[in-house]
């Protein structure tokens, strides 16, 4: 039940994911950034091979999710809310929420305060919310995060950077995060790499790589909206 409830808070606040306007989180952290205003981002993602924070269908077998987020600004406050869930047989649901606001402290700087989470559907299952606040600083020839995350027997520090170029004239994303894991015990780090394949499409795909049991894979596909 212990390690149940930690992927499925870990997922909340991943899915909630990641750079120049949408997703905004790395790989298994969020960052201070949030989507732009009256922006809708429709998320679709699947996890393969071993345990990670999206595996709520086991290891070795696929975990598909979906979820959307959008943003509102109330300068000087900027707030991102979202819902998602499991999909399919079996850990379908429960429906988490997450939202999170940030502010501009600094020239190329951002801080947040966020929760993730939050079940509105089937909360004895889902566990206990995630709460965080990050720090983000752009130096241009690398972004920095840092942050740190409280959840009952889930606290963790939350580390990452990143780095965009032209491709094709069209955005391209490396980023690599830190978390620790099994109660502070343990770290799970990961790389990733996401793709402006248009204004309307991202694609995201990471790898994770825990101190201990097997390398996992996640896939997302993300469809961006404004109105």
């Amino acid at each position: 039940m212990m390690k149940k409830t930690r992927i499925l808070t870990l997922a909340a606040f991943a899915a909630v994911t990641s750079v120049f306007g949408t997703p905004t989180g790395l790989n298994n952290i969020p960052t201070a950034e949030t989507i732009d205003h009256r922006t809708v981002a429709v998320q679709f993602f699947s996890s393969f091979g071993g345990s990670n924070q999206f595996s709520t269908s086991g290891p070795g077998k696929t975990s598909d999710w979906v979820g959307f987020k959008t943003g509102w600004d109330f300068k000087p406050v900027h707030l991102e809310w979202g819902l998602d869930s499991v999909l399919g047989t079996g850990f379908s649901g429960p429906l988490l929420f997450q939202t999170k606001a940030r502010i501009q402290p600094w020239q190329d700087g951002m801080f947040a305060l966020g929760v993730a989470g939050v079940a509105l559907t089937d909360s004895r299952r889902a566990g206990d919310p995630f709460t965080y606040a990050m720090l983000y600083h752009d130096f241009h020839f690398l972004r920095v995060h840092a942050g740190y995350g409280l959840q009952t027997h889930g606290d963790s520090y939350l580390f990452g950077v990143d780095r965009t170029w032209k491709l094709f004239d069209r955005n391209f994303n490396l980023n690599a995060d830190l978390v620790q894991s099994r109660n502070q015990q343990g770290h799970i780090t990961s790389v990733g790499a996401k793709y402006f394949l248009s204004k309307h499409i991202v694609l995201e795909a990471w790898a994770n790589f825990p101190d201990r049991d097997r390398v996992s894979a996640i896939a997302k596909i993300n469809y961006v909206f404004t109105f």
